[in-house]
């Protein structure tokens, strides 16, 4: 999952650790700071949770600290857990340990903010498979289509659930600046069309015209009668056309 996350963030990592734990302290824009730490078990996860005030004096005390840490760094809990647990944590009526315990870290905000993600083996490997391409991957699971099938089953849609996660619990993640570029490519793409096409003088609204009309067709013969009236249409305006240059001369 580190190399996942490190091909999403795009930057390197500034040299800090806490510990024997696997960490990754990134720099944003706006003086923002993330402070990763990919855990190997659930007791990692424990310890965490009464260890901020020492992650806090750790990060004080080493040579990258500025001041504006102090309230701009957020720390992000990485943990696999088997499948059956993950998902029993969104089913079951009664809280589960681990659930308790991402509640404590969550809602402790001395220190740092904290957040703590989640993911399966399936959701791991998928990452792997998938290191540096996580612009691509949104632009093939956000859709419409996917949405749909992950509201019926997040189990199956493991894909879709992962990466809308990863938005939830990472801070410098938002679906909004990716919607907005996600627009900006469609908007480019429809002035790319139009500019090619009055650049070869086509008549979009005449396009977008016969399109409708084609639509509300409801028969083979109705399609030949339609054909028919606007080949009369085109020789009228070119006879009409004609008339003009005529009278012109």
């Amino acid at each position: 999952m580190r190399r996942f996350i490190e091909a999403m963030v795009g930057v390197d990592g500034l040299d800090i650790g806490y510990g024997d734990y696997d960490t990754l302290f990134v720099k944003l824009e706006y003086d923002s700071y993330y402070y990763f730490f990919f855990l190997k078990e659930k007791e990692q996860l424990s310890n965490l949770q009464s260890e901020a005030e020492d992650i806090f004096h750790q990060l004080k005390e080493s040579k990258i600290y500025q001041p504006d840490m102090d309230k701009n760094t957020t720390c992000i809990f990485c943990l696999r857990i088997e499948e059956d647990e993950y998902y029993k944590i969104e089913k079951d009526e009664e809280i589960s340990e681990i659930s308790k315990i991402i509640c404590l870290i969550e809602e402790d905000l001395n220190y740092f903010k904290k957040n703590v993600f989640l993911y399966t083996d399936k959701m791991e490997q998928f990452a792997q498979k998938n290191i540096g391409k996580f612009e691509l991957l949104c632009e093939e699971y956000f859709t419409e289509e996917s949405f749909r099938e992950y509201k019926k089953s997040n189990k199956d849609s493991f894909e879709y659930d992962f990466l809308i996660n990863m938005f939830i619990k990472i801070p410098f993640l938002s679906f909004y600046e990716y919607q907005k570029k996600k627009d900006i490519k469609y908007q480019t793409a429809e002035s790319f069309i139009e500019k090619r096409c009055a650049a070869m003088e086509i008549d979009l609204e005449l396009i977008n015209k016969l399109s409708m009309d084609l639509e509300k067709l409801e028969d083979e013969d109705a399609l030949y009668k339609w054909v028919d009236t606007l080949i009369e249409q085109r020789n009228s305006n070119d006879k009409g056309v004609l008339e003009v240059i005529n009278n012109e001369d």
